[in-house]
């Protein structure tokens, strides 16, 4: 698996970002991507990443090698910002319902009209603007833009901007609480990820739901805790096994994580009683 670091990842986009705005301008346009219609920005890296059909969370499609897609599942996006995630994952699950969580308002507006533009895929994605966390304490800003152009303050490695949240927390355990059962997890929360499976516990032990995530160690000093304490948690406390992005196990994990430094990595999640048969 090789990845480069966060921060050269956006100074690239950055630089074809100006490119393209030189030629079509940088007025919000509607596109269509794998059947899927999207309001984007060519100033923002997200909505950038859609246009040129380039998504680090592509191979979470990979998931449809070990389960049935055409069942009824609950599938919940954890840090679904404009939903390049939820609504691929609506559309290949075709039967299923997906819980879209994005806690800042900015990048919910967004996510909110992306859904809009697509009627057929919008009934079955339910939207909350909502902070997924373990604690009650209000988390009032989260990091949901990587503007290009914007002068504000970023942050010093993946640079992306901070935002104002809903100010509405709830534990994960809270929201799956109202469903039979929870099926698929994906997490992309910046820092948090220890905070989020913390909240979640007692249902990712009582499902068993496979987990889609990313690891972003360079992040966890900044939130108290570190990438040795995250993989203990869910190596031994939900007793899960890392798979990389072609579902491949991954048994040396913490040497791995040692490597990254400034990058991230996304992985799969599986309980240690599921054999993941390809």
């Amino acid at each position: 698996m090789i990845s480069l670091s966060t921060k050269f990842k956006v100074k690239c986009a950055a630089f074809i970002s100006n490119f393209l705005v030189a030629f079509l301008g940088d007025k919000n346009r509607i596109i269509k991507r794998n059947n899927i219609n999207y309001n984007v920005n060519l100033r923002e890296g997200i909505d950038l990443g859609i246009f040129l059909g380039i998504k680090n969370e592509e191979s979470i499609s990979n998931i449809n090698k070990i389960t049935n897609i055409n069942e009824k599942k609950i599938i919940i996006d954890i840090g679904a910002n404009v939903g390049s995630v939820s609504l691929p994952l609506a559309k290949l699950f075709k039967n299923s319902l997906i819980v879209s969580i994005e806690p800042t308002i900015y990048a919910f507006s967004k996510l909110k009209n992306n859904v809009s533009l697509n009627p057929i895929l919008k009934k079955r994605i339910n939207l909350l603007n909502i902070f997924i966390s373990n604690k009650k304490n209000k988390v009032r800003e989260v990091h949901s833009s990587w503007n290009f152009l914007n002068n504000e303050k970023k942050h010093k490695v993946h640079l992306g901007i901070l935002k104002k949240t809903s100010l509405k927390t709830k534990k994960l355990d809270q929201i799956c609480s109202k469903f039979k059962s929870v099926d698929f997890i994906k997490i992309d929360v910046d820092g948090h990820e220890l905070d989020v499976f913390k909240s979640g516990k007692k249902t990712i032990m009582k499902y068993k739901p496979f987990i889609y995530f990313e690891f972003a160690p360079y992040l966890y000093r900044e939130f108290g805790y570190s990438s040795e304490i995250l993989i203990k948690f869910i190596k031994k406390d939900l007793n899960y096994v890392f798979y990389d992005e072609n579902l491949k196990k991954v048994s040396n994990i913490s040497d791995f994580v040692k490597k990254l430094q400034n990058k991230s990595q996304n992985f799969f999640l599986f309980h240690k009683n599921i054999k993941v048969k390809l």
